[in-house]
């Protein structure tokens, strides 16, 4: 294995997408609002989210690690209901914890960064990516850890930091201003990746438990889990028709809400087996990508047909 195949492998760099998302959507947002589109500043925005967000899901193995969480689900792997989902590298002792931090450093560094030269054009730009670090450093890092604490509070840190931070940040960075128009768009977007993580919860929720990782799956159990779950994609598909109606988005965004019917339709068949589980990952994940994308397309339509 290659180190650039190492190192997309330890950031979990596949879920890239998640977080380049609502980057794009309210960049492209602020352009079809009228800003002029400046690609240098998108450039160095997108840039700095995603290396933050690879920053944060190296922090979250480092800490989950160290919490035991990850060496939990592997010692009851063998029970054929728990899968450990984080550093797999640190479990198998590839990568030391030293080389975990180091490329968490190098990350947040270039974020960090990219941020200081977004705020010389766009003097709170630095403060959008300082709020995303603190919330996504909090999320599992001690004193706070809002993913230990649990009971919802983890799920609304990443509604804010993977969804409408970034969203609302990139649109600042365009536009120069924050908008009640980018709040609302934000709120879609941010709600399908919560559901991202919420869903990921059921993979390891025993091991969380022994742990005393209050996760919704902990708390609730599975069934009601599983109500909330569905509550929560319900939610998605309101919020979009909502913005549709306040013409946040064209009406022929209303097609995104759709995308949550597979998703109920994978919870639905998800019973406790891993094999659902994992397959109800995958069709959020798809349904997410999808809604962006569909609402990235009304946006662009909208854009050019106005011009």
């Amino acid at each position: 294995m290659s180190g650039v195949q190492l190192f997309l492998k330890v950031t979990r760099a596949r879920t890239l997408p998640v977080m380049a998302a609502p980057v794009i959507i309210g960049s492209v947002l602020a352009w079809q609002q009228g800003a002029p589109f400046q690609w240098a500043l998108f450039v160095l925005t997108l840039l700095g989210a995603l290396a933050a967000h690879l920053g944060a899901n190296l922090i979250n193995d480092v800490f989950d690690f160290d919490a035991g969480a990850d060496q939990a689900a592997q010692a009851i792997m063998t029970q054929g209901n728990t899968v450990p989902t984080g550093s797999q590298f640190l479990l198998n002792g590839q990568l030391t914890m030293r080389a975990y931090r180091g490329l968490a450093i190098t990350c947040f560094t270039v974020a960090l960064l990219c941020g200081i030269v977004l705020s010389l054009f766009r003097p709170w730009a630095l403060a959008f990516g300082v709020i995303g670090f603190l919330l996504a450093f909090f999320y599992v890092a001690p004193p706070i850890r809002l993913a230990y604490i649990g009971r919802g509070l983890g799920e609304l840190d990443i509604l804010i930091s993977f969804g409408m931070l970034p969203l609302v940040g990139s649109f600042y960075v365009q536009s120069g201003t924050v908008t009640l128009i980018a709040l609302l768009a934000s709120v879609p977007i941010g709600l399908y990746t919560m559901a991202v993580l919420y869903f990921h919860h059921f993979l390891h929720w025993r091991a969380d438990k022994s742990v005393g990782k209050i996760t919704p799956v902990v708390a609730l159990g599975e069934q009601g889990a599983r109500i909330v779950g569905a509550v929560l994609l319900l939610l998605v598909a309101a919020t979009v028709l909502l913005d549709v109606y306040l013409k946040v988005f064209p009406w022929y965004a209303i097609i995104a809400a759709l995308t949550i019917i597979p998703v109920l339709f994978a919870l639905r068949q998800a019973t406790g087996d891993l094999k659902h589980y994992f397959r109800l990952m995958v069709s959020n994940l798809n349904g997410d990508l999808l809604t962006a994308l569909l609402l990235l397309l009304a946006l662009l339509v909208r854009g050019f047909t106005h011009i």
